[in-house]
């Protein structure tokens, strides 16, 4: 804890520094969630029963994403696979190697406490400026609020995982900018971000049901919209859980072996 400690002072401190991107960051996810607003809005004027759920449950879900997106934008700064072939290109990655922490759990506690920073800044005030102004709805229970936060922890281990796979993959081949474009409108578009899975024609519903995609947006934002029984709850999370637990184990066991045939750019 104490490593992780020192992780989010130095995200804390970074964000102190670029100011105006935070401020953009701020502006960014207040534009985005009005504009889904508006978009479901329109598109239940011209059809109500295209939603297949009540109005306000579907803003919420459609907000929640875009607040959401503000911390697990799998890109850009908070991406594990474009900080991993960075560091492979530019040689830096030596040092990470010569620490005693293992190379997974030091990307794992970088990258979870720039989450929790974002989460706190940007997320927490997006959050209460829907719900004063937008029209986001609280959720349905306390057990609805404990679980969605449990499934957003496990919805980060998923994604973290996802990416760091696509990182080892990276080392290998050196340049996945492709790849990784491919795998953003994967996630984009199978985990629920962007279209809500229950719109998908059922063959395709049905597929994305058992990757590990809907994990990530799916699952935490129907738990929070109150789409999910108690017993359901405990069946989603334990899905979550699975998937969370086989992609970690799984970055574990394939990192030991692109170890062994990792080549350093640079340096």
């Amino acid at each position: 804890m104490k490593c992780y400690r020192a992780f989010v002072r130095q995200q804390l401190n970074s964000l102190t520094l670029y100011r105006f991107e935070f401020v953009m960051k701020v502006l960014y996810g207040c534009i985005a969630m009005y504009g889904v607003r508006c978009l479901w809005y329109a598109l239940h004027a011209q059809n109500p029963a295209l939603l297949g759920r009540s109005l306000p449950d579907m803003i919420t879900y459609a907000m929640m994403a875009m607040a959401m997106d503000l911390v697990f934008y799998p890109s850009g700064d908070n991406a594990v696979y474009d900080c991993m072939n960075a560091q492979v290109k530019s040689g830096s990655i030596d040092t990470d190697l010569l620490r005693p922490m293992g190379f997974q759990r030091q990307m794992l506690y970088r990258n979870a406490s720039r989450m929790m920073v974002l989460s706190w800044v940007l997320v927490l005030p997006a959050w209460l400026l829907a719900v004063l102004f937008m029209g986001m709805q609280l959720p349905s229970s306390l057990v609805h609020l404990a679980a969605f936060f449990v499934s957003v922890g496990l919805a980060y281990f998923v994604l973290f995982s996802l990416s760091f796979l696509l990182g080892l993959l990276g080392m290998i081949t050196m340049d996945i900018r492709h790849i990784s474009w491919a795998y953003r409108g994967l996630v984009d578009l199978l985990s629920g971000k962007l279209v809500p899975l229950w719109l998908f024609p059922p063959m395709l519903m049905q597929c994305t049901n058992l990757l590990p995609f809907r994990c990530i947006y799916d699952i935490p934002l129907n738990i929070y919209t109150g789409a999910f029984d108690a017993a359901e709850i405990f069946r989603q999370l334990g899905f979550q859980c699975m998937w969370a637990l086989a992609l970690m184990s799984a970055g574990h066991l394939l990192w030991r072996k692109v170890h062994l045939r990792l080549t350093v750019q640079g340096g």
